[in-house]
């Protein structure tokens, strides 16, 4: 059999073969955007069964019909390439017929064996890392990343991949060294600047967090518009927290909506960071208006939960009434025909957060939070990194303090003060519940040290003079 550059045997697998899958290794694992060189290979591919399996791979992480369609077609096209394929693609297969079924749980497990038994599989590692991600299983995550490393401790990209693992499970000192550690075998890593990016987000070292992403950001240009977009989002988000929301909106406007607006992910971070800003105060005009235009198509996708209820948001916020109550009705008979790996995510998780979402949007601020409490023990099933998933208990803690939940907002208030104790807004928002409870002193203590907080970004922006 012949090798590909990671040393895998490839079945009945010519140069042409091998280069267009090293190439798409590559360029996937790098988060590039030339993919149509390797999709024409695929088309015009009649022997190797690995070709046609990968291109499915890639057009289901589109997560739309379009995809969908495109992978049953390359499916069907990899079943009848199967002759001298060896026991990896044959495993392959199986992974990817799974998924294309829409069972991706056998379709985790079945990448998680292959990469314990071919550790230079990368491709398959990064998938298993994306299933297990969609599903919320840091662990999983994790597992699959110290197989990869274990199996390729040169390699530029894996040290990203088991770094964004590591923060999943709040490892956050050992993830941001392995992310650095990625970063001295290639500076232009996007994978690793976002675990990066993770870890100072989640301490709250703001000021950090911009300074680093402004230094690398030079080389996002060449990303797929998903990391371009994701990784500006992250910049955003460190923006909104240091009061600079004017500079996040030009993110928004400059960075992150516009890339490719008809692409799931891209909308995703749209909805998010147009949520967040709102939440602190922001009038976003007439966003929500142009971003629901590009919703209301996806009303009975479900091919993501944690990108259905991004869409049901923003068509809540944009006050499409009738594409909202179309959507709350599909998503329930989503969750009533959900096979039982996937029973909690869509009934325990994604009904009552979905109602909670829409309820939110439209004021009733005590159904908000009735629902969406409903909603946050499942959260971690929704997929999505724990930064993206924050989103949603911010809108939960909204809720609380707008329906006059004081206790409960106050708890969760108080824990996110802990965990990230240089977020003025935070001591702000703490300051507003101590006084609707009563507590005067407590509540001067916050304000003023809210005040100082923002004293001190002030002038740290001016001593740097980092912009976005």
């Amino acid at each position: 059999m012949t090798r590909d550059g990671q040393g895998l045997e490839l079945g009945n697998a010519d140069a042409r073969a091998v280069a267009a899958l090293d190439f798409v290794t590559q360029e996937w694992l790098g988060f590039g955007k030339r993919f149509a060189d390797f999709i024409a290979a695929a088309d015009r591919e009649e022997k190797c069964l690995m070709l046609p399996l990968v291109a499915a791979s890639l057009v289901l992480t589109m997560y739309s019909p379009e995809g969908q369609a495109a992978a049953t077609r390359y499916l069907a096209r990899a079943q009848r390439l199967t002759a001298g394929a060896g026991a990896r693609e044959r495993a392959w297969l199986g992974a990817i017929e799974w998924w294309v079924e829409g069972d991706t749980d056998r379709s985790l497990q079945q990448f998680r064996r292959i990469v314990a038994e071919w550790p230079r599989d990368l491709l398959a590692g990064k998938l298993a890392q994306l299933l297990a991600f969609n599903r919320g299983e840091a662990e999983t995550l994790l597992e699959v990343g110290e197989k990869l490393l274990a199996g390729n401790p040169d390699n530029r990209f894996v040290w990203g991949m088991y770094a964004f693992g590591l923060e999943e499970c709040n490892r956050l000192d050992e993830a941001e060294a392995a992310a650095r550690t990625g970063l001295a075998l290639d500076r232009n890593d996007p994978w690793a600047h976002h675990a990066i990016a993770h870890c100072l987000e989640a301490r709250g070292r703001m000021l950090e967090g911009v300074a680093f992403l402004n230094s690398v950001s030079d080389t996002w240009a060449d990303c797929n518009s998903f990391m371009q977009t994701h990784n500006w989002w992250h910049l955003a988000l460190f923006l909104i927290d240091l009061d600079r929301t004017d500079e996040a909106l030009t993110i928004y406007d400059e960075r992150v909506w516009g890339v490719w607006k008809e692409f799931c992910e891209d909308q995703a971070n749209a909805v998010s960071l147009l949520a967040r800003l709102e939440l602190r105060g922001v009038d976003v005009g007439a966003r929500w208006a142009d971003l629901a235009t590009y919703l209301k198509p996806r009303l009975n996708e479900h091919l993501s939960a944690f990108h259905d209820v991004h869409y049901l948001y923003g068509l809540a916020r944009a006050g499409e009434r009738g594409a909202v109550t179309e959507m709350l009705a599909s998503l329930e008979d989503r969750a009533a025909r959900a096979r039982p790996f996937e029973r909690e995510t869509w009934a325990d998780c994604v009904v009552p957060l979905a109602h909670g979402l829409a309820a939110h949007a439209s004021g009733d601020m005590a159904a908000a939070a009735r629902l969406l409490g409903q909603a946050m023990p499942h959260l971690r099933t929704l997929g999505g990194s724990i930064a993206q998933r924050a989103l949603f208990g911010a809108i939960h803690l909204d809720a609380l303090t707008r329906a006059g939940w004081n206790d409960a907002a106050l708890a969760i208030l108080q824990a996110d003060e802990r965990e990230r104790p240089g977020v003025a807004a935070t001591k702000r928002a703490l300051a507003d519940v101590y006084r609707k409870v009563g507590r005067t002193e407590q509540a001067l203590a916050a304000e003023y040290q809210a005040e100082r907080l923002a004293r001190q970004y002030r002038a740290a922006h001016g001593r740097t003079g980092e912009a976005a």
